[in-house]
């Protein structure tokens, strides 16, 4: 039995919600431009969750292709990955007004920070995905890249100094941009 369409209709609903989550943030960002300063950083990473976002969407329409049916765990795993977007957007930006006071910066320093552990978990699954149910091999060079996608954001995350995540943050945008490549190139 074919099964794609529930596991594809439950996986875009909330992957819909992740997706509107992170532009709501965006949205806030904007509304509150001249009360409260804003920054580069989590903006750079806001746009990495959304080319992650609609490459995930575009990986979950090519299931079928791989697979005509998945059991009920698999399901359960891929609404968990799902799940970790949604988190991944949640935290990423403030939309509560007692969260934009202080500005973007102070948010994302204190709790903003939170989404780049969820990214890395959110990549971690993927991997373990690709590697046990889909059945690609580990040491082919996307995985290695994901090891480098993986651990820069816990890294970014434990950094205390600005410069620090700050660099991360623009060592990213070209792995980031490598991955869609070799994602859409496979």
């Amino acid at each position: 039995m074919n099964n794609f369409p529930i596991i594809a209709t439950i996986l875009s609903m909330v992957l819909g919600l992740s997706i509107t989550r992170l532009l709501t943030g965006l949205v806030t960002l904007f509304r509150i431009r001249k009360t409260a300063p804003t920054d580069w950083v989590p903006i750079v990473w806001s746009a990495v969750l959304f080319s992650i976002q609609l490459e995930y969407w575009w990986a979950i329409n090519q299931l079928p292709t791989l697979e005509s049916s998945f059991s009920y765990l698999e399901f359960l795993f891929f609404v968990l990955l799902t799940l970790m977007l949604f988190v991944t957007a949640s935290l990423l930006l403030p939309t509560r007004s007692e969260d934009e006071a202080s500005g973007v910066r102070v948010y994302f320093e204190q709790d903003g920070r939170f989404a780049l552990l969820s990214l890395s978990a959110f990549l971690t699954l993927g991997l373990v995905l690709n590697v046990f149910v889909m059945k690609v091999p580990l040491w082919s060079y996307w995985a290695i890249l994901d090891i480098f996608m993986i651990t820069l954001p816990i890294i970014g995350f434990l950094a205390k100094s600005r410069k620090i995540y700050a660099a991360i943050t623009l060592v990213y945008l070209p792995l980031m941009a490598l991955d869609v490549f070799v994602s859409l190139n496979e």
